[in-house]
């Protein structure tokens, strides 16, 4: 089945493999079951709908709405352009797990001459939340955003059971690991791109199971090498040609790399190589059945992103150990069945619909921010609670008998929100079957994770109705321009003390001394760029979440690829990879 995006305008196909899903994840209440109908929306555009909801690397100091406590919040105190709903109290992260409210006391009762969505929002508004998406326990690690079971980690997002890591996103079971995108089981690595089981590694991208390597792509049990693309357990090697041990040593120890400048002609040099070199059609491993990129050992999972431990699985990205889901974003750990969900994980079953909920979840359909519970329907911030419906305790006999009714209600009444549009005209936003639109974020549009996939000017994102928050750092500070030393050997240890203005953006940036100590130990440079530049100039070396229909360049067997067509790159199948590179 074929159908319109009412977003992109793109065609999309319905499988047979979808249907079977829908029907399986459709809620059954008193034998009848409530049929989820198929998507209006193609699978990136559900993607970033999905990821409005997500806001990782922004965070602001304001105050606690309960004890008026100075913290740290990814919620600002300023206007949003665009917000539908005040916005709810924040409380401290201790404060809201405490006993000193209960979030039941917002519960109301559903009004069937309402939306859903309007109602279900407005709840919303009136229920405190977290300041930041932190889940116990977290140890000195205040700076950190979406993240879970870290310590003493600073500005890393998207982060589970992490320990002494600095700037990152998507970072898992990593150690003293600084400036990453995308890496697991990592220790001691710098500046690396989507790497796996990797010790002492820097600016290497696609790596797994390397040591001791500077400058490696596509390379396997790898050690000591520089420079060089697709080696599989190999060392001594230079722009991919044997050395011995001495000549190797020798060679390396002539760069320093301690230099901003000669790391910068470095990293030229690697990007012409990476280009001119040949590449396999995805990046991943021990994988069966499955298309998209950054696979590791995974079944059947179809069209997924990010993907490693995972099985029968389609439309999704950022999840590890997880099986029966689709359109599903970040995290996993332990969850099966789940459907249209972001930010839900740890020993998770049977959800759709639903945002930020987590440890123990089973049977919520339109949640959001709920924890421990089960069985409830268009609930806010419950904790260990089940038969709720708008946060209202109902018995279970009550539940089930309302919320098929709700469900009927949600088909026959279309949710619209105005646009910005010279014809006037509302837009349709979902009902029953679709994720939360995104003009109820929370999020300006332009801080959530969307717009890192889906980058769009202010006029859009207003146009279509969504939010947007005007960012000023001029205020902040008036002070003289701190001038960085090129080379490490001459960094003060004072300019820890120092704000430095990032040489793309000029936006201000801190050193901390933990991340110099680190710059000191391994001989490395400090960056004249923000973090925040450091991580776009990340995102840039890799492939987007999308699907190509290309042929292998050497043998013309169709492929799926997200190396769009005209790249630079000589895309083989997995098959000719192997005989190429092995």
């Amino acid at each position: 089945m074929q159908k319109t995006c009412k977003q992109c305008a793109q065609l999309f196909e319905i499988t047979q493999e979808d249907l079977a899903f829908y029907d399986k994840i459709s809620p059954v209440f008193a034998g009848k079951k409530y049929s989820i109908p198929v998507p209006t929306l193609c699978y990136f555009c559900r993607m970033i709908r999905r990821l409005s909801f997500r806001k990782e690397r922004w965070l602001y100091n304001r105050t606690c709405d309960l004890s008026g406590k100075q913290m740290v919040s990814a919620y600002p105190r300023e206007s949003i352009i665009n917000r539908r709903f005040p916005q709810f109290p924040v409380y401290s992260n201790d404060e809201w797990w405490s006993d000193k409210w209960d979030a039941k006391i917002f519960g109301r009762s559903y009004e069937f001459s309402k939306p859903f969505f309007d109602q279900f929002f407005a709840l919303q508004a009136l229920v405190p939340r977290m300041s930041l998406i932190q889940q116990k326990p977290m140890e000195n690690s205040v700076y950190c955003n979406a993240a879970s079971r870290c310590k003493n980690c600073y500005l890393i997002f998207s982060a589970n059971q992490n320990e002494d890591c600095y700037y990152a996103s998507w970072i898992n079971y990593s150690k003293d690991c600084v400036d990453n995108l995308s890496v697991q089981g990592c220790e001691l690595c710098y500046d690396c791109i989507t790497c796996t089981d990797c010790y002492h590694c820097f600016f290497s991208q696609e790596a797994k199971n390397c040591t001791d390597c500077y400058f490696v792509k596509n390379c396997l049990g790898c050690k000591d090498c520089f420079m060089s693309v697709n080696l599989v357990q190999k060392q001594y090697c230079i722009f991919n040609k044997q050395y011995s041990k001495e000549e190797y040593f020798k060679k390396l120890k002539s760069i320093d790399f301690g230099s901003r400048e000669v790391i910068k002609n470095l990293k030229l040099q690697f990007k012409e190589i990476c280009q001119k070199s040949v590449v396999k059609y995805y990046v991943g491993a021990a994988n069966e059945n499955s298309t998209g990129n950054y696979l590791n050992n995974t079944k059947n999972c179809l069209t997924c992103f990010e993907f490693a431990d995972c099985e029968d699985a389609s439309y999704s990205m950022n999840i590890n150990k997880a099986k029966n889901v689709m359109d599903y974003s970040h995290w996993g750990e332990n969850a099966e069945m789940m459907y249209e969900c972001q930010a839900c994980g740890y020993d998770v079953y049977n959800m759709a619909f639903c945002n930020l909920c987590w440890s123990g979840c089973n049977n919520l359909l339109y949640c959001d921010n709920c924890f421990s519970s089960q069985n409830c329907f268009a609930c806010v911030g419950l904790r260990k609670d089940s038969y709720c419906i708008l946060n209202r305790q109902y018995t279970k006999s009550e539940y089930e008998d309302l919320v098929p009714r709700i469900i009927e209600h949600m088909k026959k009444t279309p949710e619209t929100a105005s646009r910005h549009v010279a014809s006037g005209e509302p837009e349709q936003t979902g009902g029953y079957g679709e994720f939360f639109p995104e003009v109820y974020s929370p999020f300006a549009y332009n801080e959530s994770l969307a717009y890192e996939h889906l980058p769009l000017s202010k006029e859009d994102v207003l146009a279509r109705g969504w939010q947007w928050l005007d960012r000023n750092q001029g205020y902040e500070y008036q002070g003289p321009k701190v001038n960085i030393p090129d080379n490490i050997k001459n960094v003060p240890d004072d300019i820890t003390q120092k704000i430095l203005t990032c040489s793309v953006t000029g936006n201000f940036y801190k050193v901390i001394p933990k991340e110099l100590k680190f710059y000191k130990e391994q001989n490395l440079a400090v960056p004249d760029k923000s973090p925040d530049q450091r991580h776009l100039e990340r995102l840039a070396l890799r492939n987007p979440r999308r699907l190509w229909d290309r042929a292998c360049v050497k043998c013309k067997a169709p492929i799926k690829t997200s190396y769009a067509p005209e790249r630079p790159e000589i895309v083989y199948c997995e098959a000719c990879y192997l005989k190429e590179v092995y």
